[in-house]
C-alpha cells in the first residue's frame, strides 16, 4: 500500500516536472525564433573603397551590425550601379551625389559643346553610375556618343591628366579626388548654366523634367577654397541604399528604423549623410520603397477606428435612432394587425351566439352568407398584410368554421 501511495506521488511529481517544462520551452520559444536573425549573414554592395558609396556604406554596415546583431558580408560592386538592377526596393536615400565637370582652365570652353567635343572625357566604371548619367546628360545636350573619347577606368583614377582632358564625376560633395584637384590652380568647374536660373528654365531644369530621377543644384561660390569663383550650376541625384523586395518587412523595418534614429551617428563618420529623414523617405526614387519602410512611415498614423472615431460614431447614432424608430414600427404595425383580428373575432362570435336563438332558415342563410363574408374580407386583409399568418389569424379561423359547422347543423 505504502509503494502504492509513493508510486502514485512520483507519478504527480513527474507530470508537474513535465508541465513545467513544456511552459518554459512554450515561453522560450518566441525568443529562439527572434534570434535568427543574428544566425544570418546578409550581402551588401558598396563599391570600392576610392568612392563616396563606400565612404557612407561601411560606416552604415558597422551601425547595423551593432544595433540590430548582424552579419554583413561586403560584396566589392565591380561592375558598378547596373548591379542594381537586380534590387528592386528603396529602403531610405543616403545621399546626394553632384555632378562635378572639372578641366583644366587652359581649355577656357565658350558651353557645354566646346568642352566636351573632340576631347577625351574621363567617366570612371563603364558600367558606372557616372557614365550612364553623364553621357544621358551629354546626349539631353545635344552631344553625341560618337562627338568624344570616353575614358573609362577605376575612380580614383579618374583626375585631369595626361590620358583626361575633361573629368566628370557623379560624387558627394566632400569627395577627396574632387577636393584634391580643386586644389589645383589650374582647374575649373564647369557650370551646365546660368546659376541664378536653376529652378526657372534653366537648361538643367530640362534635363531634370526628362531625367526625373535628377535635380538641380547650386554649388556656392569658395565651396572649394577659392573655387567656384561663381555659383556653378549642376545635376544631383540621390544615392539610396536599396534592398531585394522578397526581403521581410519586420526586417527592413527595424533597419529604416536604426538608420533614421542615428543619423547622427552616420553625420559625424560622414557628413554627406544628410539626406536621411523621414521626410526624404518618398523624395524622386527609381525604385518603390520596401514594403518595410511604409510600415515604419505608418507606424504613428492613426488606426482606421481612430481615423473615423467621430463618423463611426454619427452612424452608430444613426442607426440605433432608425433602429428605434423600425422596432416602433414595427410594434404599432403589429398592433394594428391584432386590432383588426379584433374586430373580426367580435363579429364571429356575435354571429356564433345567435344561431342557437335563430330557427329561421332564411335568416340561418343570411348568417353563412355574412361569415363567408367576413372570411373573405380577412383573406384580403391578409394579403395586404393588414393582418398577419399567426396563431391569432389559425383561431380566428377556427372560430369561423365552427360557427359555419353550427349552422350547418341547424339547417
Amino acid at each position: 500500500m505504502q509503494k502504492l501511495k509513493l508510486t502514485n506521488k512520483m507519478k504527480i511529481i513527474i507530470d508537474n516536472f513535465s508541465r513545467i517544462q513544456l511552459f518554459i520551452f512554450l515561453m522560450l520559444l518566441p525568443a529562439l525564433f527572434s534570434c535568427n536573425n543574428s544566425d544570418k549573414t546578409y550581402k551588401i554592395a558598396i563599391s570600392d573603397p576610392s568612392t563616396s558609396l563606400n565612404q557612407v556604406g561601411i560606416p552604415l554596415v558597422k551601425l547595423l551590425e551593432k544595433e540590430l546583431n548582424i552579419k554583413f558580408e561586403i560584396v566589392d560592386q565591380t561592375s558598378g550601379s547596373s548591379e542594381h538592377i537586380k534590387l528592386l526596393s528603396t529602403i531610405t536615400p543616403l545621399y546626394n551625389q553632384n555632378l562635378f565637370i572639372i578641366y583644366p582652365d587652359s581649355l577656357k570652353p565658350k558651353n557645354i559643346g566646346d568642352l566636351i567635343r573632340g576631347r577625351r572625357i574621363g567617366l570612371g566604371v563603364e558600367e558606372g553610375g557616372t557614365a550612364m548619367f553623364t553621357q544621358n546628360i551629354f546626349k539631353e545636350l545635344g552631344i553625341d556618343y560618337s562627338e568624344y573619347t570616353a575614358v573609362y577606368g577605376k575612380n580614383k583614377d579618374n583626375v585631369c591628366n595626361n590620358s583626361i582632358d575633361v573629368s566628370c564625376s557623379f560624387t558627394s560633395f566632400n569627395s577627396n579626388r574632387i577636393v584634391n584637384m580643386l586644389k589645383n590652380k589650374n582647374t575649373r568647374l564647369f557650370s551646365l548654366d546660368d546659376a541664378e536660373k536653376a529652378f526657372g528654365g534653366s537648361a538643367v531644369d530640362g534635363i531634370c523634367k526628362k531625367l526625373w530621377t535628377a535635380k538641380p543644384l547650386v554649388i556656392p561660390k569658395n565651396s572649394y577654397y577659392s573655387k567656384p569663383e561663381e555659383p556653378i550650376l549642376t545635376v544631383s541625384v540621390f544615392t539610396s541604399l536599396l534592398c531585394k523586395k522578397n526581403l521581410d518587412t519586420e526586417f527592413i523595418h527595424d533597419i529604416t528604423e536604426t538608420i533614421v534614429k542615428n543619423k547622427s551617428i552616420l553625420i559625424k563618420e560622414n557628413p554627406v549623410i544628410n539626406q536621411v529623414s523621414e521626410n526624404n523617405l518618398h523624395e524622386t526614387l527609381y525604385y518603390p520603397l520596401h514594403r518595410g519602410v511604409h510600415m515604419f512611415l505608418d507606424r504613428n498614423k492613426p488606426s482606421f477606428l481612430e481615423r473615423y472615431a467621430e463618423v463611426i460614431a454619427l452612424v452608430l447614432s444613426i442607426v440605433i435612432l432608425l433602429s428605434g424608430i423600425i422596432s416602433s414600427y414595427r410594434n404599432w404595425s403589429k398592433q394594428r394587425k391584432k386590432d383588426r383580428i379584433d374586430v373580426y373575432y367580435e363579429q364571429v362570435l356575435e354571429i356564433d351566439c345567435s344561431i342557437m336563438e335563430t330557427t329561421d332558415t332564411q335568416k340561418l342563410n343570411q348568417k353563412i352568407e355574412t361569415l363567408y363574408k367576413i372570411r373573405e374580407r380577412a383573406f384580403e386583409n391578409l394579403i395586404k398584410e393588414k393582418l398577419s399568418a399567426d396563431e391569432s389569424f389559425k383561431i380566428f379561423m377556427n372560430l369561423m368554421t365552427d360557427a359555419i359547422h353550427k349552422i350547418e347543423q341547424r339547417l
